[in-house]
């Protein structure tokens, strides 16, 4: 059984998560964000998860300090904040994009489609047919407009600051700055799965 450590950043979607992986059949253990990094690390995850949550990334307690540490020997998966956070180990930028909170959204994949969401866009014009788009739930005030040099970007949307990062890869990490684990991201559940088997795959 995998055993997914979910940092918790204060988030009221934590507990969804948690039971979106417990569904899929995978062990979770929450800690907060406050929690030392050798405590989490200590609990030998074979995946961490880095939760959604209010602020920027350097003020949610350790996530920093556990990133640097962890990035390329335990995989990561990060949503939201989390997402936001390993574009800042990366060098990119946060900043505000416009509130909008328990809006579903259309996602717009770009370049070759990732393994997580092979078969799973539409296309807004023509019903049933496969497309680019992909319909997620934002709730996100901030946004990273240009990847930096690591991340690869996978899917974006549009903002009050122009297209917005919403999924990237990295070296043994993925970030999705939408909620896979909200109603409003009719695929979250398939999402989010797949996220867990590819970074389970490239560890491997």
């Amino acid at each position: 059984m995998t055993h997914i450590v979910l940092v918790d950043n204060h988030d009221s979607f934590v507990y969804n998560l948690v039971d979106a992986f417990a569904e899929a059949g995978h062990e979770c253990t929450v800690f907060r964000n406050t929690v030392p990094v050798d405590e989490i690390l200590a609990a030998d995850p074979d995946l961490i998860c880095l939760s959604p949550g209010p602020g920027y990334p350097a003020d949610a307690g350790h996530m920093m300090e556990l990133i640097e540490r962890v990035l390329g020997d335990v995989p990561l998966l990060g949503i939201c904040l989390g997402f936001q956070a390993l574009i800042e180990h990366h060098g990119g930028t946060v900043e505000p994009c416009g509130p909008v909170h328990g809006v579903s959204v259309p996602m717009t994949l770009v370049g070759d489609v990732h393994p997580v969401f092979a078969g799973l866009a539409v296309d807004a014009e023509i019903p049933g047919e496969v497309g680019r788009l992909v319909p997620v739930a934002r709730y996100h005030s901030l946004g990273c407009v240009t990847a930096p040099p690591g991340v690869t970007t996978l899917a974006t949307t549009e903002t009050q600051i122009g297209d917005v990062i919403m999924a990237a890869a990295m070296d043994r990490a993925l970030g999705l700055q939408f909620h896979p684990e909200s109603v409003l991201s009719p695929s979250g559940p398939i999402i989010l799965n797949r996220c867990v088997e590819q970074l389970l795959t490239e560890r491997n």
